[in-house]
């Protein structure tokens, strides 16, 4: 952003590792762990404690979202999720002048109250959606005014030089070894289940296919969690890490990325593999199906043979390989641009301003 023009104030509602992104930023880091999200979207679910969070977090979280909105005074509110309307309801009390821009994130869950009461409210107070994608955008209720533009990475960081065996070494895999690398949350909507299962399809006539699954949570009494430590066991192919912050290094040491959602969102991994020059298989769901272009880029799977298929295909194809992630590339600098979707953000600064 021009800090000529703009005077720039982030406000963070947990305190975390997040804020280590800000800190060296020409920015005002703001702290306000006060203010709560009110949740109601696939990414979060719904159960009964969630659903009493929301009701009984509501009037403290405006109270203190108006008293920040008061010592800020912002011309813009950006909103980083749907589940933040709160502060936007404190913003449009203390003056409609404000423009508030929300980023929509995840999908909304159906029949639900709460998800309810996050369209209708970011309706009523939103002047300009920003969607991660066309599927995510569907959710929310509009009148004219999203616009689409899609998770992206800093090329300077993301791209096809960066070299690493991180993988190979850290699990003493054959140089024969090909990598398939799942980067996701472990959680049932995200399928690892599902992939250890195709998983254990390989294992015997392809010994040297390696299933990595970063993402699974330290220290967890997660019942799913521990059905996927479980599944792993009995599987010599198959390999769980724990979060992980060097994500490119796992990319670049990894041959094949795949995202077995089994509930539709966005998968920022599939961004970050495609400009590294890797293709990804991933299921044909809401969210992963825009980011793929089926036999181009990756493939799209809708049932587990299909997705033991496109394994055995790419996974005994280095030349494949190769194909899919040069057009995966040039997939990357095409829509997912860091520079360039900055650029759109600040189009919809400059529309609401003036």
């Amino acid at each position: 952003m021009d800090s000529s023009k703009y005077s720039i104030s982030v406000l963070c509602i947990f305190k975390g590792k997040v804020l280590e992104l800000f800190e060296a930023k020409p920015i005002d880091l703001i702290v306000n762990d006060s203010i709560f999200p009110f949740h109601g979207s696939t990414v979060t679910g719904m159960s009964f404690k969630i659903f009493l969070s929301n009701i009984l977090r509501l009037p403290s979280s405006l109270i203190a979202a108006y008293r920040q909105i008061i010592r800020e005074k912002p011309d813009i509110l950006h909103l980083n999720s749907t589940s933040l309307f709160v502060v936007a309801l404190a913003a449009k009390i203390y003056s409609k002048k404000i423009k508030v821009v929300c980023h929509v994130r995840e999908p909304l869950l159906k029949n639900s109250f709460s998800a309810f009461v996050i369209k209708h409210m970011n309706h009523l107070l939103v002047d300009h959606f920003i969607a991660i994608d066309h599927f995510t955008g569907a959710s929310m209720k509009v009148k004219g005014n999203m616009t689409v533009i899609y998770n992206s990475v800093d090329f300077r960081e993301y791209h096809p030089l960066v070299k690493s065996s991180i993988l190979s070494n850290e699990l003493s895999l054959h140089s024969e070894s090909v990598i398939f690398l799942y980067l996701a949350r472990i959680v049932k909507g995200n399928g690892a289940l599902e992939l250890i299962e195709a998983a254990s399809k390989l294992k015997e006539e392809f010994p040297q296919f390696k299933f990595v699954l970063a993402g699974l949570p330290e220290n967890t009494s997660d019942t799913y969690a521990n059905r996927v430590k479980l599944a792993a066991k009995s599987n010599n192919n198959v390999y769980l890490m724990p979060y992980r912050n060097d994500i490119t290094n796992l990319i670049a040491s990894s041959h094949v990325l795949i995202v077995p959602f089994t509930e539709p969102h966005f998968a920022r991994s599939i961004v970050e593999a495609a400009a590294m020059s890797k293709p990804t298989i991933g299921a044909n769901v809401g969210g992963v199906n825009e980011l793929i272009v089926h036999g181009k880029t990756g493939y799209l799977y809708e049932t587990l043979g299909e997705l033991v298929q496109y394994c055995v295909l790419l996974g005994t194809s280095e030349e494949l390989r190769r194909e899919m992630g040069e057009r995966s590339v040039k997939l990357a600098k095409e829509i997912f641009d860091s520079s360039a979707a900055t650029t759109q953000v600040m189009e919809v600064y400059e529309q609401l301003l003036s």
